[in-house]
């Protein structure tokens, strides 16, 4: 009897066994499902921006600290050649022609790559500055797409050096808002990043130049 007990059980066990993996095999299909909507759904033209913004403007803050050093550098050698000049005209019986500072100028330029430099900073700066005129003219079209056009115009102040005026708090605190709306994943797309404000207490670097 105990036998046929364990037997009539072990349908009803198994039946249910093949409903629990079916269910899970369902919810697996339905999560590749989602994923793949995810991947197929277009990115925000506004994150785009926000990814080119980044990049131009760290490039425009590398190239505006190269270029300053190799400014410096340059007027180091200059005040060298001219101490050594004066030294060589006190000592000398017949002095040598003074050094022509803007010809050795332009030598060493030539030499170090500095105005090359400054061209390229010029660039980047007119590629944020293209960006940020961009962000008026293209209309987010998510939740994301808002946070990431606040990103860049809260980045594009910052680049002008006194932030604690209007708009740029108000603006600092639209975008806080924002974020923590969004937190369920609405932001999702702007996750990889390197946000300019993310937070509202995180600045983004700034060009030395306009500190």
């Amino acid at each position: 009897m105990a036998d046929s007990d364990n037997t009539t059980a072990l349908p009803f066990v198994t039946q249910g066994g093949r409903r629990m993996s079916c269910a899970l095999d369902d919810v697996g299909a339905v999560g590749d499902i989602v994923h793949a909507a995810l991947l197929l759904t277009p990115i925000d033209p506004c994150v785009v921006l926000l990814q080119e913004w980044e990049q131009a403007h760290h490039m425009a803050v590398v190239l505006c600290r190269l270029q300053q050093r190799l400014e410096i550098r340059i007027r180091n050698a200059l005040r060298t050649a001219s101490a050594h000049n004066e030294a060589d005209a006190t000592s000398a019986a017949e002095p040598a022609p003074p050094v022509d500072l803007q010809t050795r100028w332009d030598e060493l330029d030539v030499e170090v790559g500095y105005s090359r430099a400054r061209a390229a900073e010029a660039q980047a700066v007119e590629a944020e500055e293209e960006i940020l005129d961009a962000v008026t003219a293209t209309p987010a079209q998510s939740f994301a797409g808002v946070i990431a056009k606040l990103k860049i115009i809260g980045g594009g102040g910052e680049n002008m050096g006194d932030t604690s005026a209007f708009p740029w708090p108000q603006i600092q605190s639209v975008l806080a808002d924002l974020k923590a709306l969004g937190e369920g994943g609405l932001v999702a797309a702007t996750n990889g990043i390197r946000p300019s404000m993310s937070d509202g207490n995180t600045a983004v670097e700034s060009h030395p130049r306009r500190s």
